[in-house]
């Protein structure tokens, strides 16, 4: 059986769950293949998702507002509208105005 997910409907009940959260972040998974990760994170304006670890492989694909993504040696600001590597092997996220996108991640 393959799943599929409304990711427009998603995005709409991640958002309001971060709007409610002390943190201004929410995050679940989407769809799962393998070692395939699809995970879909909305955070408010200005709020940070802090110091961590890269997975072996990330990219993040912005469905509304604009990502900040700062490692040690790069910075990375990908808009609605964009995919892009995620640099690493840490980094920190922040989001400019309320932002939606989908990281996809290949597990160890």
């Amino acid at each position: 059986m393959h799943e599929t997910v409304n990711v427009a409907a998603a995005a709409e009940e991640e958002l309001e769950k971060a709007r409610t959260s002390p943190h201004g972040r929410s995050a679940r998974a989407l769809v799962r293949d393998g070692l395939l990760r699809h995970t879909l994170l909305a955070i408010l304006d200005g709020q940070v998702l802090g110091d961590h670890a890269k997975p072996a492989g990330a990219t993040l694909q912005v469905l509304r507002g604009t990502f900040v993504v700062r490692s040690e040696t790069a910075e990375v600001r990908l808009a609605a509208g964009e995919v892009g590597v995620l640099p690493g092997p840490r980094h920190d996220v922040t989001a400019e105005g309320d932002s939606i996108g989908i990281l996809t991640t290949v597990a160890a």
